[in-house]
C-alpha cells in the first residue's frame, strides 16, 4: 500500500503541537525529522523564517509553516528511483 506525501503530512500535522521546542523535533517525529539536520539548513536560510519563533535563546518551531517547507522536501519512491537512474546508480 503507497502512503501519499499529503497523507503523510496529514499525520505529522496531527501529531505535532502547533508550537514546540526546535531540541524535541527528533523525538516527536520519531526521528523522521532530526534538529541538526534542521538547524543546518536554517543556517543556510533553506528554511523560511516564519517557520520560527523565539522565546529568550530558545527556538520554537510553528508546526504548519514548518510542515509546509518539510513537504517541499518529501518525494514519493518512483521519483527516487529515477533520480538514482540518472546517476548511474
Amino acid at each position: 500500500m503507497q502512503v501519499s506525501i499529503d497523507s503523510v503530512v496529514a499525520e505529522m500535522q496531527a501529531a505535532l503541537p502547533p508550537i514546540f521546542a526546535g531540541k524535541s523535533l527528533d523525538v516527536l517525529t520519531g526521528d523522521a525529522i532530526v534538529w541538526a539536520s534542521v538547524q543546518n539548513a536554517r543556517s543556510r536560510r533553506e528554511i523560511p523564517s516564519d517557520c520560527f519563533i523565539y522565546s529568550g535563546r530558545k527556538v520554537l518551531i510553528r508546526r504548519d509553516p514548518f510542515l509546509t517547507w518539510w513537504r517541499t522536501t518529501l518525494r514519493e519512491r518512483p521519483g527516487y528511483d529515477k533520480q538514482r537512474a540518472d546517476h548511474g546508480a
